[in-house]
């Protein structure tokens, strides 16, 4: 090695050192430059509220309560936290590749009498300082390599010393590759490259659980808005009652009607005002829900605003959307996020059973070192055999530096070392348990592709069922409202009895009711189907946020 290579590798060594600005501290630097303060994750407020109340009120529609879901639901803020601590884990995965630099210094004072002449001194004095810098990294090729240089400066009062005081040098490198076992370094890169493949994972994984509590949460709209329109139902049959009642009533006044007989028509009445009541309360409660999943209940003044749900059950959406089960199915297995982490579930078994075949090869290692020494100091005055003196010379650390990497005095060598396993016990076990975990997440891959077929059929046959029932429904509706009709004329006329036509009011009531259902359950099955087909988040802007790893 020349000597001006020489001083480029103490350069390198020394770099940290001179890159540090003088007007920045210590401590500040190592920070930023080492980010001993990984990035730190803040709890979210509420977004995107107040900027909907209108006059004192918060309107909402299925979009804009499933955009609030997304940005503020604890639920899905926990869920998104997951990637990070999968990101962290690549992190850690990198601990093998991180370069090593030590340095120290030591001293040593040491007094002795001693009991001979070659002594050099009847009480010999000893100061040693020893300085060292060592350099450790494991390359991502594979090869592990180490560099160091260290400095011994001693001083004595023995009368025997050429140098006193005396400065060493030495600088040591050593380098390993392994031929066989570990050659492309999969043992270290393996749990790197597994900790990437789980970062895609988990964030997969995430996004298929915030699709489901974004369907949960669209259901519970659904069954909010089906409660709201509860209400209307039950207000209108308690007109109704109302109005037979006041004509019972007046009957009675007239004489025309029994006394016992007011009885049946204000039974009902009551009925009905309870049943209106318990579902002004379930709505109240729906509404508490969906507060929840906005985030609309963590202050006093959200709690306090009402809610108004734009939507109408009956505005259906486009069936153009609704693909033939065949075509949603291939949609859905292409896209699904649950699938692709099982696929990639097998390539970490594939890995891990690379890593169990290399454990079962005999090692190969080769290894080089070598190192160059320098001596200086304080050369004392020597007279030689023939009365020839040496005259006295002095010298410092920039002399042994010198020689250090002016490879005065070198030295330099390489081995090979082969280690041959007779049995390789822990490695076939951990091939055998990576080959049936390859077997059992080929079957986990099989069961999620059955349940996402299931998953679209299910809720094609929901969205069929429910149309097929809201065409019955419609009819039976339109039925029973000419037939309360018709059942009030009657009964004008005095030729039913009240049981008749209440009765004939409860059978609207409940016709519907079914239509409401009806109308609910297709809202429902659309979004149960946007789900199995991965279209509900689209249009709604959701970004899972992955944390950056170097």
């Amino acid at each position: 090695m020349s000597r001006s290579s020489a001083r480029l590798l103490l350069l390198l060594l020394l770099a940290p050192a001179s890159l540090l600005p003088a007007d920045l501290p210590v401590r500040q630097w190592f920070n930023q430059r080492f980010q001993f303060h990984p990035e730190i994750t803040a709890v979210r407020d509420v977004q995107g509220l107040r900027e909907r109340i209108s006059e004192g009120k918060l309107h909402l529609t299925i979009k804009e309560y499933l955009e609030l879901v997304l940005k503020n639901s604890t639920d899905v803020n926990l869920t998104r936290l997951d990637v990070y601590n999968a990101a962290d884990q690549i992190t850690a995965a990198k601990a093998p590749y991180d370069p090593l630099v030590a340095l120290g210094f030591n001293t040593l004072r040491s007094v002795a009498p001693q009991f001979s002449q070659i002594g050099g001194a009847s009480t010999l004095s000893s100061l040693t300082q020893n300085s060292f810098i060592t350099f450790q990294r494991l390359l991502p090729t594979g090869e592990n390599m180490s560099v160091g240089y260290s400095g011994i400066r001693n001083s004595t009062n023995s009368a025997f010393n050429i140098f006193n005081p005396n400065i060493t040098g030495l600088l040591s490198f050593q380098f390993s590759q392994p031929l066989l076992q570990n050659r492309t370094s999969i043992q270290v890169r393996a749990p790197l490259e597994i900790a990437r493949t789980e970062l895609i994972i988990t964030s997969r994984s995430s996004e298929a659980r915030i699709s489901a509590l974004v369907a949960s949460a669209g259901g519970q709209y659904w069954d909010a808005v089906r409660s709201r329109d509860t209400i209307k139902v039950l207000q209108a049959t308690l007109d109704l009652a109302q109005k037979s009642y006041e004509h019972d009533k007046q009957a009675l006044d007239l004489g025309a009607l029994a006394a016992l007989d007011i009885y049946q028509s204000e039974t009902q009445l009551a009925e009905r005002n309870r049943d209106l009541v318990q579902a002004q309360y379930t709505y109240k409660a729906a509404l508490d829900g969906l507060r929840r999943a906005i985030g609309a209940d963590l202050t006093a003044e959200l709690r306090a605003t009402e809610l108004v749900l734009d939507d109408e059950p009956s505005t259906l959406p486009s069936k153009s959307s609704i693909l033939p089960f065949e075509e949603a199915l291939a949609k859905a297995l292409s896209v699904r996020p649950e699938l692709d982490a099982a696929h990639r579930r097998v390539s970490i078994d594939d890995l891990n059973a690379r890593v169990a075949r290399n454990l079962m090869l005999p090692r190969l290692d080769l290894t080089a070192q070598g190192q160059s020494s320098g001596l200086a100091g304080n050369q004392v005055a020597v007279v030689g055999p023939l009365g020839i003196t040496t005259p006295a010379v002095s010298g410092g650390l920039g002399d042994s530096i010198g020689q250090v990497f002016g490879f005065n005095y070198p030295s330099y060598g390489a081995g090979l070392q082969f280690t041959f396993p007779l049995r390789s016990s822990n490695a076939q076990a951990q091939l055998a348990d990576a080959l049936v975990n390859r077997v059992r997440d080929r079957y986990t891959e099989r069961q999620v592709q059955q349940q996402i077929t299931l998953d679209v059929r299910q809720s094609l046959n929901a969205i069929e069922l429910a149309n097929a029932t809201i065409d019955a429904a419609v009819r039976a509706r339109d039925l029973a409202e000419k037939n309360v009709e018709a059942e009030q004329q009657k009964y004008d006329l005095g030729t039913i009895t009240a049981f008749e036509m209440l009765d004939s009011q409860t059978r609207l009531a409940s016709a519907q009711s079914a239509l409401l259902n009806a109308y609910v359950a297709y809202q429902q099955a659309f979004l149960s189907y946007q789900q199995a087909t991965w279209s509900l988040l689209d249009g709604l802007g959701m970004v899972l946020e992955t944390p950056k790893v170097k």
